[in-house]
């Protein structure tokens, strides 16, 4: 199996290289690549909806606009790989390593990131409308224009993380330097390292 994946990957450089004109685009729908080694992989536009890559290694991966919609990512180490306008929308990928990520306009809709490590990652248009995101770490992770209506916010660490949150329904938004939230369309104090920072709309604070 590794080797014919070796091929595959292979093929699907060539296929970046040339731009389309040779070499063979990943398109592995369902692929079974739990624990595989895809340590700076070149997976740029691969096509793997709901793959299994339960505990596998993409540290330092390049996933630009790389579709992983549905895909397992549970326990997966992704650290250092660059997601930007990948679609991981549903993906399941509780508890995995997302630390110094690159997380640019990626869509994350409906995505299980329950006690994902997002340390230092780094989050600009990040689309997290109903991810659950129940302790999760994002202590000194960087986020600019990180869209979260319907996300599930509980035992969440975010210490020294920067930037904003915006609500898309009220085009409101909260600064997590000042520890703040948008609520009823103004800005409100809350200490999101509280134990129960609870009602802080446009996100769902649950319990865990």
């Amino acid at each position: 199996m590794a080797e014919a994946l070796a091929q595959q990957l292979a093929a699907h450089r060539e296929w970046l290289r040339t731009q389309g004109t040779a070499g063979t685009r990943l398109d592995l729908p369902g692929a079974q690549l739990a624990g595989a080694d895809l340590r700076d992989a070149d997976l740029r536009l691969a096509l793997l909806p709901d793959a299994d890559l339960h505990g596998a290694d993409l540290r330092g991966a390049d996933l630009d606009r790389t579709v992983l919609s549905g895909a397992d990512l549970r326990s997966a180490d992704l650290t250092g790989a660059r997601l930007t306008r990948a679609d991981l929308s549903g993906a399941r990928a509780a508890g995995a390593l997302l630390h110094r990520a690159t997380l640019v306009r990626t869509d994350l809709e409906d995505a299980d990131l329950s006690g994902a490590d997002l340390t230092r990652a780094y989050l600009v248009r990040t689309y997290l409308v109903g991810a659950d995101l129940r302790g999760a770490d994002l202590t000194e992770a960087d986020l600019d224009g990180v869209l979260v209506d319907r996300s599930t916010w509980g035992d969440l660490r975010v210490r020294d993380a920067t930037g904003t949150v915006v609500s898309v329904e009220d085009a409101t938004a909260a600064d997590l330097a000042q520890r703040s939230a948008a609520v009823g369309g103004r800005l409100t104090s809350l200490d999101l390292d509280a134990e129960r920072p609870e009602d802080a709309l446009p996100w769902r604070w649950a319990d865990v």
